[in-house]
């Protein structure tokens, strides 16, 4: 190949590659999609059970096979095509909607069907890492990693605004049938915008090994790498006692500001609207220098925060708070991708992004701790308690990897 003739292409804004766009564009909706119907999931469980662990334990259903199965999706992304992996998880996330609100329309709509959907939501999300971002990874490559990923992150927090104000809306005037017939339709978009995505964005065949051997040479892999142990531990530590919070949006907004569906959609946005505007300022202005710094500045305000926005008795104060909790969502969301893409050697990037998904499924275990919290203290006690226990965390994972915090090189 001509690299001179390459070169052009490659300075094209990433919006411009449509391989990109594709998968960003698939990425918003699926988004959007999970948004809107974790909210309104929570604001039906609370109606009909008046239960904060049970909001929660919606979540960690959400979540939990991140944790049992993640750390297999990059060996399944490495020996399947990845476009038809994208389309399954897509296809069926459409079929499950589509099934909730059906029983939603007829009356016949219990907890534990919402419960079971949750779960196998969270099976199709097992593939978001090592499918379709390692993906992007390759359609930019290295030297635009950082951008694409802020982009990404842009995508995704614009969604954590609009997928809340929409299941809000749909669920006071529709109920439960219009926001998971929404969710289903999201789905589908996504389905066929990545129908065009062509074959040369196929997965690379796998190097020969058992999934087993393979997964425990990435976990040694791991082992020689510090900084990267270091950003999976603090991915950990917000997977545990930081996103688990935001479980209990719709309970505050419920239960002690007294608001209505509309009105906790609009609450809620909040978060949305505080990542979207910090997700656009990272994709304009981060340097590679910056990640590290970006990625653990970001956890430790959104605890800080998180330990206090429970407490307020007012919606707008509320709403401010929870606009600081997205501006840092946004500073660990874009950089995490990053940085485990950048320190993982390009061989073992799909592993590295399973054991991230693997990381990332640890909330379960934050989502029960902060539920048996709510039961004993009460919604806005048990943020408290878990936030600092999360600063607390932090302050170790520091301690143990110093490195994760040190200047890095212009």
């Amino acid at each position: 190949m001509d690299r001179t003739a390459s070169r052009p292409a490659r300075r094209r804004p990433l919006l411009a590659e449509p391989d990109f766009l594709r998968l960003w564009t698939a990425g918003a909706f699926a988004a959007t999609a999970r948004w809107l119907e974790m909210l309104a999931v929570g604001i039906f469980v609370f109606e009909v059970t008046g239960s904060a662990p049970l909001v929660a334990g919606m979540l960690m259903l959400r979540m939990l096979p991140l944790g049992l199965f993640g750390v297999f999706g990059g060996e399944i992304a490495s020996r399947f095509n990845r476009k038809v992996l994208l389309l399954a998880m897509l296809a069926g996330s459409s079929v499950v909607s589509a099934t909730v609100a059906t029983l939603a329309h007829l009356g016949q709509l219990a907890v534990w069907h919402v419960g079971l959907a949750a779960f196998v939501a969270g099976l199709a999300w097992v593939f978001d890492f090592p499918v379709r971002r390692t993906l992007l990874a390759d359609v930019v490559g290295r030297a635009r990693l950082g951008p694409a990923m802020s982009l990404d992150t842009v995508a995704s927090s614009g969604t954590r605004m609009v997928g809340p104000l929409l299941g809000g809306a749909l669920y006071a005037f529709a109920g439960m049938s219009g926001a998971f017939l929404l969710t289903a339709c999201a789905y589908g978009l996504a389905f066929v915008v990545l129908l065009g995505l062509p074959s040369v964005a196929a997965h690379s065949q796998a190097a020969a090994g058992r999934v087993f051997e393979r997964i425990v040479g990435g976990l040694r892999d791991l082992r020689r790498q510090p900084v990267l142990q270091g950003v999976l531990a603090v991915t950990v530590v917000f997977n545990v006692w930081g996103f688990p919070v935001m479980s209990m949006v719709p309970v505050i907004g419920a239960d002690k500001l007294g608001l209505p569906p509309f009105e906790i959609g609009v609450l809620a946005s909040m978060e949305g609207l505080g990542s979207l505007l910090g997700a656009l300022t990272l994709a304009a202005f981060a340097r590679r220098r910056q990640y590290r710094f970006l990625y653990f500045s970001g956890v430790l305000l959104f605890l800080a925060c998180a330990a206090v926005f429970a407490h307020s008795v007012l919606p707008a104060l509320t709403g401010a708070l929870l606009l600081v909790l997205g501006v840092s969502m946004a500073a660990f969301a874009a950089m995490q991708s990053v940085l485990v893409m950048q320190y993982a050697a390009a061989d073992s990037r799909q592993r590295m992004m399973g054991l991230l998904s693997a990381c990332i499924g640890s909330g379960p275990i934050g989502l029960v701790h902060l539920g048996l919290m709510a039961a004993w203290f009460g919604a806005s006690a048990a943020c408290t308690i878990v936030a600092v226990e999360g600063l607390l965390a932090l302050g170790f994972v520091v301690f143990k990897w110093r490195a994760l915090v040190r200047r890095q090189p212009r």
